[in-house]
């Protein structure tokens, strides 16, 4: 629901480093014509003519580069030449995900942490609700990724960069997104998503005025403009409503005029100078500038119940 930004100079210097374990990979499986020790699965006259000519030229770097906007199309092309590459476990199928998963994406020398660090993003991009890092089993933070399309179908893609996308545990879990095909349930990757697909409002129950924080029911949170296929995928609707709590106070601050005070308290401070954006930040609790959505959970929430309710401006 927040779109990514597009950096052609990260996604060069992770293609360095994809193309090395794809290229080594496909050198080693050529010379040795299959896969496995036990079940033995030998190269067929398909995977051997589309390995070898990834090899050629630029065609690896191509399809690890291929922007967003071309990836149903690369799909297309790939899906009618070589219709059973995206059968899942048919045997081509199984040497693709060989090559790029087993000896690409979970190899040791893909380091996701330096991936997501590179990319510079804090929260998931299809709720905005997580932030993207979790605790492996051994103690060490970990970045959640999803291949937009799934590496079960598609597992060419596994290493191209526009297909790796930081995301939260539950939206990549059972429930959401998990194997869903984006071509299938009408996903849009978030390198394509713009930040007014998705517009938050709120409807006021009612309120308690004398105590009005008691009932976070009281507040409705509503998704004013929204893509069907994203809702329905990562029940953001249903999500979003356990966080009305948040819309309940900045309707109270709105009432009380709390942002006209504290941003005439902030401007007039002696020993601290803080900027227009610095001043939103601090009235709404959380980032107040539209290219920094990605830094805080819920903050496409706040600024655009923030601009509604009149405490920051666009």
């Amino acid at each position: 629901m927040i779109r990514l930004q597009k950096n052609n100079t990260e996604a060069h210097t992770h293609m360095v480093i994809a193309e090395k374990l794809i290229r080594k990979r496909i050198n080693s499986l050529l010379a040795k014509g299959s896969i496995g020790r036990t079940t033995v699965i030998h190269l067929t006259r398909a995977t051997t003519a589309y390995l070898t000519d990834l090899l050629n030229g630029h065609n690896l770097r191509d399809l690890i580069l291929t922007s967003p906007e071309n990836m149903p199309s690369l799909i297309a092309g790939i899906s009618a030449v070589f219709p059973d590459f995206v059968i899942p476990n048919s045997d081509e199928n199984l040497i693709l995900r060989n090559v790029f998963i087993s000896h690409g994406y979970e190899h040791k020398d893909f380091d996701k942490l330096d991936f997501i660090k590179r990319i510079n993003i804090d929260t998931c991009p299809y709720c905005n609700r997580s932030y993207i890092y979790y605790l492996s089993k051994d103690g060490k933070i970990k970045p959640q990724i999803d291949h937009f399309y799934p590496t079960n179908i598609y597992p060419f893609l596994a290493l191209t960069f526009y297909n790796l996308i930081p995301s939260c545990q539950t939206c990549n879990g059972f429930g959401a997104k998990e194997g869903n095909n984006p071509l299938l349930v009408n996903l849009v990757n978030p390198y394509l998503i713009e930040n007014h697909n998705f517009k938050f409002t709120y409807k006021i129950n009612h309120i308690n005025f004398l105590n009005p924080l008691l009932d976070k029911n009281s507040v409705e949170v509503k998704l004013k403009h929204h893509l069907t296929g994203h809702t329905d995928v990562f029940k953001l609707d249903k999500l979003y409503q356990q966080h009305s709590d948040h819309v309940l106070e900045l309707i109270i601050k709105s009432k009380i005029a709390y942002s006209n005070k504290y941003r005439t308290y902030l401007h007039s401070y002696k020993g601290l100078k803080f900027n227009d954006a610095e001043i939103d930040r601090m009235i709404l609790g959380n980032y107040s500038k539209e290219d920094e959505i990605h830094k805080r959970p819920l903050a496409k929430l706040y600024q655009d119940i923030g601009v509604e309710l009149g405490l920051i401006k666009r």
